[in-house]
């Protein structure tokens, strides 16, 4: 196993934490069990969003240029809607205010601290004693923060090593996710940068050396492609089953009892809160993979598999259904009209750099548009929110 070929800046979150991951991945990839390459639609699209802002900022253009423009990726194609364009826009504007000559998609070399190891840059630019990088992340699902990213510190050193290493005071780190969140920034000292390279050092010479263990955790094990096998990962199968039960080794014995929720200290009732994402998911896994071993004639001990409830009703011809409906009711055949949802009258109604739209009727709608206010929601207590002030702290205030 050569450490240097998996410990991608991507990845960081898994392999710098769960050290043990790296040869796992390798042994499941020798198997033909992990693909070398993992493709979806929402990475493909994120390449297209990346070739689209490489090529604004390396040739003056803006992303409306690009719109009704075909481009593949990965085996899919896109075309770019204003959409696309409009979300681009904003991070190209930033950089653009800030450098006009910034250092666009750069293979930066990170063998000063992990071995053979490069990564692909999006962004950076040098101005006066700042170093700023800027990575997009086009994903709409999942927000990813740039306080404390590892992939970015990263990126960072592998770019003040490429400009060679200038005296610079402080690195500028920059998430644009104009689908989820915005533009998110962080900013530490150079020192604290090299810092984090010397950790970096040790962590690659562990897995090396095969001084390794496995540590799941919700970073680590989010993208990782074991936990995805038929038999999951061990040491996350024993770490979610940990939160929830008071000891389990194996059901030799009795069942294991879930924890009492009555009894549960606030700080493992938080721990649990916090990581319940993470446990549905696990136990859907687990309901899946078990319903299937039942439908392959191997059932989990216990269990079998049976014909589940009927699905719902259905007209096998809607239209001979349609016209005998018509006959009997007329109108009442059919739903009361109703206007289209708020995100289909933007697109079709809010003008834009390469549609008109309605701007008038555009302006009179904004003014009738409301948000009923969000239900209150657990957070670690480092969110950038206020937390809620309690009621009885309230009418305190009010004597």
């Amino acid at each position: 196993m050569t450490a240097h070929a998996r410990l991608s800046p991507s990845a960081c979150d898994r392999w710098s934490d769960c050290t043990a991951s790296v040869a796992e991945i390798e042994k499941l990839r020798a198997e033909g069990r992990i693909p070398e390459r993992d493709s979806s639609q929402f990475a493909a699209e994120g390449t297209v969003a990346h070739e689209v802002r490489e090529m604004c900022l390396q040739f003056g253009l803006e992303p409306y240029h690009f719109v009704g423009e075909t481009i593949s990726a990965d085996g899919f194609t896109f075309v770019v809607d204003d959409d696309m364009s409009r979300h681009l826009q904003t991070g190209i504007d930033w950089v653009r205010e800030h450098t006009s000559s910034p250092s666009v998609e750069i293979k930066v070399d990170l063998s000063p601290w992990l071995p053979g190891q490069f990564g692909t840059c999006d962004t950076g630019f040098i101005a006066g004693d700042l170093c700023t990088i800027s990575d997009l992340k086009f994903g709409a699902g999942e927000p990813v923060d740039a306080v404390g990213n590892k992939q970015l510190r990263l990126y960072a050193l592998g770019y003040w090593h490429f400009k060679g290493r200038p005296a610079v005071k402080s690195v500028l780190m920059n998430i644009d996710q104009p689908r989820a969140g915005g533009m998110k920034f962080w900013e530490i000292s150079l020192e604290e940068l090299i810092e984090f390279g010397e950790k970096m050092k040790l962590v690659y010479a562990d897995i090396a050396a095969g001084r390794v263990k496995f540590a799941p955790g919700t970073k680590a094990c989010r993208w990782c492609p074991v936990k995805d096998q038929p038999e999951g990962c061990a040491a996350r199968n024993k770490w979610l089953l940990d939160m929830i039960v008071d000891e389990f080794d194996d059901l030799e014995g009795d069942e294991p009892k879930l924890l009492d929720a009555s009894t549960i200290t606030p700080e493992r009732r938080w721990h649990i809160v916090k990581h319940a994402a993470e446990i549905r998911a696990w136990l859907a896994k687990l309901h899946e993979d078990s319903l299937q071993a039942a439908l392959d004639g191997n059932p989990d001990p216990g269990s079998k598999a049976v014909e589940g409830d009927l699905g719902n009703r259905y007209f096998v011809d809607t239209k001979k259904a349609e016209a005998l409906l018509v006959e009997a009711l007329g109108d009442e055949a059919y739903k009361p009209r109703e206007i289209i949802g708020i995100t289909d009258i933007e697109k079709k109604v809010k003008p834009g750099r390469r549609k008109q739209g309605h701007p008038e009727t555009w302006e009179e709608l904004l003014k009738l548009v409301d948000r009923p206010p969000g239900k209150p929601k657990l957070v670690p207590a480092d969110h950038a929110k206020p937390a809620l002030t309690p009621l009885a702290d309230a009418f305190d205030d009010l004597d």
